[in-house]
């Protein structure tokens, strides 16, 4: 029988971050795939909620995170590849029957695992994106349970890219004014002041430098707040509109 999908698209096109949000709205089941050349990160979504996330990238297995955090020692990881591909289990299970791990810590462990596959999808900046609608079958034990929102923002505040995010939101003259909803809570005190200076007369260059953070943490706080449907846009600026300029690592970033 042929598969039926709510949404087709390209990241490069449309950050992951306001992919999740439209699927949000409409409150439907499904598991999205992000496929980028070999690369394939799967998340399942259910009741608004991020139920969990895989890969096929081996840097993202449950193995390579323990050795990466010094939990796993290379003999013990040789080991217990051993015992898993002889015994046919998966590596927690071989890691609890070698005393590696207590169940608690072992869950602890995925979560923080699949959390890292999770918000790494956000920096995708290219890649095939499919949603298929129905109940996901993940098999997994352990879930995130995260919501949407949620997951959305602290994807967004993890971000590399802020340059991205910038454009996303339009030029250094754009104005913005607030939407006011209930995923405001999801923010603290200092943020949600921040969201108080929006206020459709100050550009977009000018508000990144207002709210609690440099400019790179405000910015992306600016697109959170967009993608979570708490600002729209009011109008951009011609051609000649002055960049936002703001210090990364790397340099100097302009959109």
């Amino acid at each position: 029988m042929e598969k039926r999908f709510e949404y087709r698209g390209d990241l490069a096109a449309t950050p992951l971050a306001e992919i999740l949000a439209t699927i949000d709205r409409y409150r439907v089941p499904g598991s999205l795939t992000l496929t980028w050349e070999e690369r394939v990160r799967k998340i399942a979504l259910d009741d608004g909620q991020v139920v969990t996330a895989g890969s096929n990238e081996r840097e993202t297995s449950l193995g390579m995170y323990l050795l990466r955090h010094g939990i796993l020692k290379p003999e013990a990881a040789r080991e217990a590849e051993t015992r898993r591909t002889r015994d046919g289990l998966r590596l927690g299970q071989v890691l609890l029957q070698m005393g590696i791990l207590t169940p608690e810590r072992l869950n602890e462990m995925i979560r923080e695992q699949v959390r890292g596959i999770l918000w790494g999808a956000f920096d995708w900046t290219a890649g095939d994106v499919v949603f298929e609608i129905g109940p996901p079958r993940t098999g997994e034990l352990v879930r995130l349970d995260l919501s949407i929102p949620e997951a959305i923002l602290e994807g967004v505040r993890r971000a590399s890219e802020v340059k991205r995010l910038v454009q996303r939101l339009g030029s250094g003259q754009t104005l913005l004014e607030r939407v006011q909803g209930p995923l405001l809570a999801l923010f603290p005190p200092a943020e949600q002041a921040f969201y108080q200076k929006i206020d459709g007369r100050t550009p977009l260059q000018l508000l990144c430098t207002k709210g609690p953070g440099g400019v790179p943490e405000n910015a992306r706080l600016l697109y959170a707040f967009f993608c979570l449907g708490l600002i729209r846009r009011i109008r951009g600026s011609g051609g000649g509109a002055k960049k936002i300029q703001y210090k990364t690592e790397g340099g100097t970033l302009g959109n």
